[in-house]
């Protein structure tokens, strides 16, 4: 098997950031993700701002699309709902489908494989909720963790792919009405964290993109960190992302206008993430 590289967003310092985040009422604070990944399996071009791939781990993309997916038997129906507004915003912004689900994985999520990669090997592009976040091999902090194989014919295409959700330690949902989760069991508290935008930085992996660091793209969704907390949401990509997917996958219509695709990004993220159409 031919295994891709991982990601994963991971909780790191906090610092103050204005900007770019929505805030209802929360403080607004930035978690800081510097060892999400391992950066000895992202190529140097990726990671090169003079080089064509700059920003892209896969710069072929995925081998066939639509990319054909199926969610976890415990993902609940406000989690698949930040999911598939995350998907959409990636379709947005190239003018193309992208996705199509194809239902629920019944009686599987990820705690039915015994580690993070063995969820390779079903031939399933599953979208799966981790209550046992250990089994992955990940510290808690992780807040999620992005897996794909390399085509066996094009090591610069994406053959298939899975993104696991730490539900151990983190409340996923709609962080603007989501509320965090005391486990009086441990005495752990679970904060917030809003699907729509974790799922958002991970579907720009799943799709070929790599970290972009802020002082390249300051407002790119593909930066190693993310906002947790009550309210705390980033549900748009930025210039750069919608530049970097489309060197992946082409445009059609309007949106191969950046600038129009911005705008219609924009105002897709003002949307209810409930009210996104299956795909």
């Amino acid at each position: 098997m031919n295994v891709g590289v991982r990601y994963g967003f991971a909780v790191g310092s906090v610092a103050f950031l204005f900007g770019n985040f929505i805030a209802c009422g929360a403080q607004m604070y930035r978690v800081s993700l510097t060892e999400d990944h391992n950066a000895a399996q992202v190529s140097i071009e990726a990671t090169d701002p003079n080089s064509p791939a700059f920003g892209l781990h896969s710069p072929h993309g995925w081998v066939k699309l639509p990319i054909e997916f199926k969610v976890g038997n415990s993902m609940d129906p406000e989690q698949k709902s930040g999911l598939l507004a995350a998907m959409k915003t990636w379709e947005i912004a190239t003018g193309k489908t992208l996705f199509k689900y194809i239902g629920v994985q019944d009686g599987v999520d990820g705690d039915s494989f015994p580690d993070l990669y063995s969820s390779l090997k079903d031939a399933v592009n599953g979208q799966y909720l981790d209550a046992n976040w250990k089994k992955t091999g990940k510290p808690d902090v992780v807040l999620a963790t992005t897996i794909w194989n390399n085509s066996t014919h094009d090591s610069a295409a994406i053959s298939t792919a899975d993104i696991r959700f730490n539900v151990q330690d983190y409340v996923l949902g709609n962080s603007q009405t989501l509320k965090g989760a005391y486990v009086e069991a441990t005495g752990q508290f679970k904060d917030p964290v809003d699907m729509q935008t974790l799922a958002l930085h991970e579907l720009g992996h799943l799709l070929g993109l790599a970290h972009v660091s802020s002082d390249m793209d300051a407002v790119s969704i593909m930066n190693p960190y993310v906002y947790i907390g009550e309210g705390l949401t980033n549900r748009h990509v930025s210039t750069g992302d919608i530049e970097r997917i489309q060197k992946i996958y082409g445009c059609e219509g309007a949106v191969c206008d950046v600038d129009k695709a911005l705008d219609a990004v924009l105002e897709f993220s003002k949307t209810d993430p409930t009210q996104t159409a299956a795909h």
